[in-house]
């Protein structure tokens, strides 16, 4: 909204003697014209009337009705919103309702033909709050034939604080999700957070006989962890884009001198490498990059 200097005042007069309060409020300057923004009731009745619409369809139909609308979308979003809330929502307590929805879904009703789900238990672990289920329609198709698992999570996705968990499974050359784990902590004790990615993990493996060969994740040593005590004998890799993030920070830093290389012990690891290749600064002169290196700073 337009806003100005108006020389407004607000007078409020309250006398000792009296229960009344005298306000009086002046203006020397005409505000602009104050337009409704509240939702026509048309609007009102398609978004309730139209459940599995989503915000884009909703606003695509109002401009048909409505082509220089008041009110703004992020209206009708609020709307929407408060009006699918009323289809999932169980309980004012959102863990509560999540696991009710969880024992609704594990029974199927009108949705078995599309999906199930089917809770895993998770240990107690001080200072951390946690939810997770698998899928299991797809899992019993595909469990045994599953060879390269990953596993990702996304953070900041809601206003409680949960991390939430993806696994996934490789199928065909597609991804398709095995099960999920919401992750909440608060001042938990260390090493909680990979104890519950593991256990999760090793209750999918053995009730659904999952056989990865290769595991994949972030840089996340949780997660890294969590895949290498369920699955000791895979090899591990790490998520592409987040390697090429990585080598594209490390490389935008400038002035800075990287640490020694030592080519005969990488050579000793990993037969493969050539003990010829070191770095150009580090080939060039070699005796004061190891100073350098051996800097504090």
């Amino acid at each position: 909204m337009e806003t100005f200097d108006c020389h407004g005042w607000l007078f409020i007069t309250v006398s000792e003697t009296s229960d009344t309060a005298t306000v009086k409020l002046s203006h020397r300057l005409a505000h602009v014209y104050y337009y409704p923004i509240d939702l026509p009731n048309d609007v009102v009745d398609l978004i309730q009337n139209n459940p599995n619409m989503t915000v884009n369809q909703l606003w695509t139909d109002i401009l048909k009705q409505h082509p220089e609308p008041l009110f703004e979308r992020k209206s009708v979003y609020a709307k929407w919103a408060q009006q699918d809330r009323l289809r999932w929502k169980r309980d004012d307590d959102e863990l509560k309702s999540a696991r009710i929805l969880l024992d609704e879904a594990k029974a199927g009703g009108s949705h078995a033909e599309l999906y199930t789900v089917e809770a895993v238990d998770l240990p107690e672990v001080e200072g951390f709050t946690a939810l997770a289920f698998a899928l299991p329609n797809i899992l019993r198709k595909w469990g045994g034939r599953i060879r390269e698992i990953a596993l990702d999570s996304a953070w900041n996705t809601n206003g409680s604080g949960f991390e939430l968990y993806a696994l996934l499974g490789e199928v065909y050359g597609s991804g398709i999700p095995l099960g999920y784990l919401l992750l909440r902590s608060s001042a938990g004790v260390k090493g909680g957070k990979e104890q519950f990615l593991t256990h999760f993990l090793g209750a999918i493996r053995d009730k659904w006989n999952i056989q990865a060969h290769f595991t994949l994740t972030d840089k996340d040593w949780s997660e890294i962890n969590a895949c290498r005590a369920s699955y000791p004998d895979a090899k591990h890799q790490l998520c592409y884009w987040h390697c090429l993030r990585a080598i594209k920070t490390r490389l935008s830093i400038l002035r800075r001198t990287p640490a020694f290389y030592n080519s005969t012990e990488a050579h000793a690891e990993f037969s493969w490498i050539d003990e010829a290749f070191v770095p150009v600064q580090q080939r060039d002169n070699p005796v004061r990059h190891c100073q350098y290196s051996a800097s504090p700073l």
